[in-house]
């Protein structure tokens, strides 16, 4: 996944790095998620902020002998809008992490641009593939040779692609 402080900080580079994929990235549903994510968490800190202004002055009501009614209700009205928003800030982050895993890793610019794995360039080879002197096998048919995986009881049981 991508880091979030890339993204907001380096917007354009990776735009531009993503473009080099040859598939179609639309990153703007990442800035309107992220906004509208930081506007929610001013919008709840100015109320915290608030509630704590509002509660500290509860005592000194209390200690001067006026009624603190209105300002329990005011405090309990803060504290729904408080959690309602932080309920909304919880499904947007959840949607803004959800959209993040969708986009792909930034090539690095050193790569040669392709259109397949033809295009690509081989850099250095560290030793060179083993030669067998027989066809080697899959893992699935060693396995059933060696009587230790059962494929066929496993396509009956799961369906397919599984063995036990």
């Amino acid at each position: 996944m991508i880091d979030i402080k890339l993204l907001r900080d380096h917007f354009e580079d990776v735009e531009k790095a993503l473009s080099t994929r040859n598939e179609d990235f639309d990153l703007s549903k990442f800035k309107t998620l992220d906004t509208k994510r930081r506007q929610l968490l001013v919008e709840v800190e100015q109320l915290k902020s608030r509630q704590n202004a509002e509660s500290k002055k509860i005592p000194q009501m209390k200690k001067a002998g006026e009624d603190t009614a209105p300002v329990l209700a005011e405090m309990k009205e803060l504290s729904e809008k408080i959690k309602g928003l932080n309920s909304q800030v919880s499904e947007v982050e959840a949607e803004l992490n959800a959209y993040l895993l969708t986009i792909p890793n930034i090539p690095n610019p050193t790569v040669p641009q392709g259109e397949t794995d033809a295009d690509n360039v081989e850099i250095r080879r560290f030793s060179e593939p083993t030669q067998f002197d027989f066809e080697p096998k899959a893992h699935w048919d060693i396995g059933a040779d060696l009587n230790i995986l059962d494929p066929e009881m496993a396509a009956r049981t799961t369906g397919a692609r599984f063995t036990f």
